[in-house]
């Protein structure tokens, strides 16, 4: 039951999710040393955060049921694997856990607080932010940043330069790219629960079209201001801009049967975009 809750919870989003915390704890610690960051603190952190991003994810399940049944979706919940009530109760134990595990730092428990809160008004009447593209953007732009501080929180809270060009630009990739990529492939599903995307209200091709145009715009924005504020961190932003390319590609290009494909390469990107983030940052604390 436990592998299933966490199979709904996704874990490819799960791990993105840690990467965020562990980037955001990398480029926020005390001192300019790989040893003087508090591994024990950051640990306890990332699990609260763990916690924190599976309680979500789960919800989001639960609630999802009827649209993600439309959308023909293999993951647990839908499938009929796992049991809804048991969902519930995990949802109640990853939330006690998140919060328990963050008690020791009042900035980490704020942000915990904040994150699970968000996960509650993405998902759940009465604010059910992921019926409208704007409100499921505005909430995952949030989500991204918060996760950042998070990281940055229980490493110390001192972000070093660069931290914000990043922890800003990641968190609009995250809401300005993948919120909408994502509704390509569940517009059938959308449309049976009433939900208002801009997938559903203006199409497939609008939506396509504003996800070829944000990508690349936001990867823009990574590269100019990796070249005015940190130039280690370019080659993240070059990264980026590659996946950016790909994803409008993508979305110029559509196919039978290829409807996620954008959405895919997203998270490849914010992969890849993540691990050269986080090797720049382990060279600056390893070389001092």
């Amino acid at each position: 039951m436990v592998w299933l809750c966490l199979r709904e919870a996704r874990p490819i989003v799960l791990v993105v999710f840690l990467a965020r915390f562990a980037v955001g704890a990398l480029g926020a610690g005390p001192g300019d040393r790989l040893g003087q960051l508090p591994w024990g603190q950051i640990a306890l952190g990332a699990l609260a955060w763990f916690c924190v991003t599976a309680s979500a994810y789960l919800l989001n399940g639960v609630m999802d049921l009827p649209e993600d049944r439309a959308n023909g979706s293999r993951r647990p919940l839908a499938s009929g694997a796992l049991p809804a009530r048991a969902a519930r109760w995990a949802i109640a134990a990853a939330t006690s856990a998140a919060l328990l595990l963050s008690l020791s730092d009042l900035g980490l428990f704020l942000c915990v607080g904040t994150g699970l809160f968000l996960g509650w008004a993405y998902s759940a009447p009465p604010l059910s932010a992921k019926r409208r593209s704007w409100s499921s953007s505005v909430t995952v732009i949030v989500m991204g940043l918060c996760t950042y501080g998070a990281g940055a929180q229980a490493a110390g809270g001192e972000p070093r330069p660069g931290f914000w060009l990043y922890a800003v630009v990641m968190s609009a990739w995250m809401g300005l790219v993948g919120a909408i990529a994502k509704d390509l492939g569940d517009i059938p599903g959308d449309r049976e629960g009433g939900r208002r995307t801009l997938a559903v209200v203006r199409g497939e091709k609008a939506a396509r079209t504003v996800t070829a145009v944000c990508a690349p715009a936001v990867a823009l924005a990574f590269v100019a201001g990796a070249l005015v504020y940190d130039p280690p961190l370019l080659a993240a932003a070059v990264v980026l801009a590659g996946g950016a390319g790909w994803i409008s590609w993508l979305c110029q290009h559509p196919a039978s049967g290829r409807e996620r494909a954008p959405y895919r390469a997203f998270m490849v990107s914010q992969y890849v975009t993540h691990l050269v983030i986080a090797a720049v940052l382990l060279l600056s604390l390893l070389t001092g």
